[in-house]
């Protein structure tokens, strides 16, 4: 019999009931062998010794997880080092926690944090109930358990709070079982930080113009419907998803006979090149609140499109000649002061792109084909012939300033870098597309029963989405 595993186990089933089912193979076996003989064959990966204090300790890979002598003294000792960072933040991570001293620890002297323990094997988590009494932590008002989750999955879990407001706890000892994974988990958790720091950088600088627009817009909540009407609306069909990168050149000429035929949905840049290829989108995505976005709509009319926006746009988006327009969440936080229901949500990626993918997803979208999808600079190109920005660029052109001059911040602002692209060869592009494409990536992580497409091989290869043939995709319709 052993007490220990009994009463961690009995606290598990309560506090995540619907995890213990989803483990349920794990739990009979330790319920099995625990407190027999065979007990300490359920760790193979551990060799266990009592320390000092009389409490057990570890090692794992030749490197010790506790301290020899006392690991409740050494936990306390840890959170202290830390105590100013803990008392700032929301949630405290542990990647990995060994025996799970340390957030036990942390519940007993924090128990107003949420406490989240990252394990990706199963076997290593219910060998610390064994071991240890979680009593601490099972019992702490907020306690998250991300065990045997994707990264993907595990990175959501984490992004319930603020990751900018989380602490992060990673020993080196308590991730050497699967070292890949708590790379891959640090690496993700990076992205995010970068990715918050960017959209705190970039409220603070436009607060004052997307309040002035939600000002402005608010009298819209009240006449324009939201976008739930069209959730899951088509479920089961096919999308293709116009972005406006320079290989958006090669599906132009055949737009007029996939229309009718297949869901087209553009963002604002794409506009005007559907528009002159002679075929209006059956929707339009414009989500971003600045004035340059409001300029790629600017004296044109599409009468058969829907057009996709939040109260938060430019305010003379909203006298855009089109079918009509639809409304989704504001992803702008002094927005929800004017919007007090729910629209249906675009979620934010830090792209009109990532705001499109979802809304076919939103549909119910099967299968969703993307162009101009580059996220890079194929052929040193940064925007298809004929758009906003290269329009504007040889407008102002002159002998001394040439259009190819203009073009050289847009390719080299942006800390620029090789890559691969879906030939595995290499492609100029930099770090805002490589952060976009990473969302992409963990957004196809997320819903792997949407399949996508790209038609663009010398685009930023992103994994999950898979290349097709031109040729190929038109042979379906």
């Amino acid at each position: 019999m052993n007490s220990i595993w009994n009463k961690n186990i009995l606290l598990f089933k309560e506090r995540f009931p619907q995890l213990a089912q989803l483990l349920g193979a794990h739990i009979e076996l330790f319920n099995k062998y625990a407190g027999t003989p065979d007990e300490q064959n359920l760790y193979p990966f551990w060799k266990i010794t009592q320390t000092k204090a009389g409490i057990p300790t570890a090692e794992e890979s030749g490197l010790r997880l506790h301290s020899a002598y006392n690991p409740i003294k050494e936990s306390q000792s840890v959170l202290s080092s830390a105590e100013k960072e803990l008392s700032e933040c929301e949630a405290i991570v542990f990647l990995g926690a060994g025996l799970g001293y340390t957030p036990a620890e942390a519940a007993t002297t924090h128990p107003e944090k949420t406490i989240i323990w990252i394990e990706p094997d199963a076997e290593h988590f219910f060998s610390a109930m064994l071991l240890f009494s979680l009593e601490p932590f099972l019992k702490c008002q907020n306690p998250v358990l991300a065990i045997s989750c994707t990264p993907e999955q595990t990175l959501m879990l984490i992004n319930q709070h603020s990751i900018l407001k989380s602490f992060f706890f990673s020993v080196k000892a308590h991730t050497v079982h699967n070292q890949i994974y708590f790379d891959t988990i640090r690496a993700l958790i990076e992205r995010n930080k970068n990715k918050e720091k960017i959209n705190n950088a970039t409220l603070a600088k436009f607060e004052k113009l997307w309040t002035s627009n939600c000002k402005k817009n608010s009298y819209l909540l009240g006449k324009l419907n939201g976008i739930k009407e069209y959730r899951n609306k088509f479920q089961g069909e096919k999308f293709l998803m116009l972005a406006a990168g320079p290989s958006l050149q090669e599906i132009l000429p055949h737009l007029k006979k996939l229309k009718g035929k297949i869901k087209i949905v553009a963002v604002d840049t794409a506009l005007k090149a559907c528009l002159r290829a002679g075929t209006e989108p059956d929707f339009i995505i414009l989500t971003d609140p600045q004035y340059w976005a409001y300029r790629h709509l600017a004296g044109l009319k599409s009468p058969s499109s829907i057009l996709i926006s939040e109260i938060a746009a430019y305010p003379a988006v909203f006298r855009f000649e089109c079918k009509k327009i639809l409304l989704c969440n504001s992803q702008v936080p002094m927005a929800h002061e004017y919007q007090k229901e729910d629209l249906g949500d675009l979620g934010a990626g830090g792209s009109v792109a990532s705001s499109a993918w979802n809304f076919c997803a939103y549909c119910g979208a099967a299968e969703i084909y993307v162009s101009g999808l580059d996220l890079s600079f194929p052929n040193r190109q940064t925007h298809i012939k004929g758009s906003t920005f290269e329009e504007n660029v040889h407008t102002s052109s002159n002998k001394i300033s040439t259009s190819e001059t203009a073009s050289l911040p847009m390719l080299f602002s942006g800390n620029t870098c090789i890559a691969e692209d879906y030939n595995s060869h290499s492609v100029l592009t930099d770090q805002r597309m490589k952060m976009f494409a990473w969302w992409f990536e963990s957004r196809l992580a997320e819903i792997p029963q949407i399949n996508t497409f790209t038609l663009a091989p010398q685009g930023l290869a992103i994994p999950g989405i898979k290349p097709v043939s031109l040729q190929n995709f038109l042979s379906k319709f």
